[in-house]
């Protein structure tokens, strides 16, 4: 029963090298990772990542973003391939305390537990500190959503956050990341599931967050992404498939992207034909945006500049051939 697995797992290992100065690059070469008895989630992952940057790995569900995260956080062991610091120092010699020193992480499924917002955002501080907790919510701009709130930070979060929206959970999550003023930050789809204006709002925070820190996100809600990222790595089946900055991305598949004014006997065909990327209806007519391999001349096509949600679509969904 879960008692019994609970206490069989095996204790973390603590042994290893100290980091002495905060890291201002992170080398990937050639990771791949597996769980016991399965096919492989992550094959041959090269990258590097710097300080003031924010890098974002975007891909479909499954294909092995979250698991990538847990590899940097050390909390998986790749099968194979190394992750190195500033050149010279690896991360498998570090030891596990002395890299969650240096590391933040906020995971996919925010935990809150039972207790007010203030309880809730001191679990990252040091017993009794909460003068510090408060600097740093009033520091980054944080306080005044939480003022917000019915009893700003007394107020009660229910069982696991039932009285938080998606958002509010998210500010909690950063409030207590940011007390441990960590010098690498993962996020994992943090903006997933939120409302446009609580996008907004944690998207500029993180933005803020990026000056002298190393800050990896993974996610798939692209519409956040052309703002505020530098570069962006494609992964696909547990691969990176592409690694580029926004424009650069969208300039590569211009001439892959068109316009269509059609009418209603003509949509079952485009469908058939194109990936569609948007649909709207204006004056009696349907205007569609497909990506296509070529330019579809008898729908009287204009070719338009590519968004990060064409390139998502060319990249994972493909073209269709004609």
């Amino acid at each position: 029963n879960r008692m019994f697995e609970f206490v069989g797992i095996n204790t973390e290992n603590e042994e290893g090298t100290t980091i002495s100065k905060v890291p201002i690059s992170i080398e990937m070469e050639n990771l791949s990772f597996r769980f016991p008895g399965r096919k492989r989630i992550l094959e041959n992952i090269s990258l590097t990542v710097y300080q003031n940057e924010i890098i974002f790995i975007i891909g479909e569900s499954g294909c092995g973003k979250s698991t990538l995260c847990k590899i940097i956080e050390k909390s998986y062991k790749p099968e194979a391939g190394s992750i190195v610091l500033d050149g010279n120092l690896n991360l498998s010699n570090i030891s596990l305390g002395s890299w969650r020193n240096v590391i933040g992480v906020i995971p996919q499924d925010v935990f809150i537990f039972s207790g007010t917002v203030l309880d809730n955002i001191s679990l990252g501080a040091q017993s009794g500190d909460i003068e510090s907790v408060l600097n740093s919510c009033s520091q980054w701009g944080i306080d005044k959503y939480i003022q917000q709130l019915p009893q700003g930070y007394m107020t009660v979060v229910g069982e696991e956050g039932i009285n938080l929206s998606g958002g509010q959970k998210q500010l909690i999550a950063l409030a207590r990341l940011l007390i441990k003023d960590p010098a690498v930050m993962i996020l994992d789809e943090p903006t997933a599931g939120l409302d446009p204006k609580e996008r907004i709002r944690i998207r500029n925070l993180i933005s803020d967050l990026s000056e002298d820190r190393i800050v990896l996100i993974a996610t798939h809600v692209v519409s956040d992404i052309e703002f505020i990222s530098k570069e962006i790595l494609l992964m696909k089946n547990g691969r990176l498939v592409d690694q580029d900055s926004p424009e650069n991305l969208q300039k590569r598949i211009y001439g892959h992207v068109y316009e269509l004014c059609i009418s209603q006997d003509e949509l079952a065909e485009v469908k058939k034909e194109y990936e569609i990327s948007n649909l709207f209806r204006r004056d009696g007519e349907i205007i569609v945006r497909v990506i296509a391999d070529k330019c579809p001349v008898k729908y009287d096509a204009v070719k338009v500049s590519p968004t990060l949600e064409d390139v998502y679509l060319y990249e994972f969904e493909g073209v269709k051939r004609r």
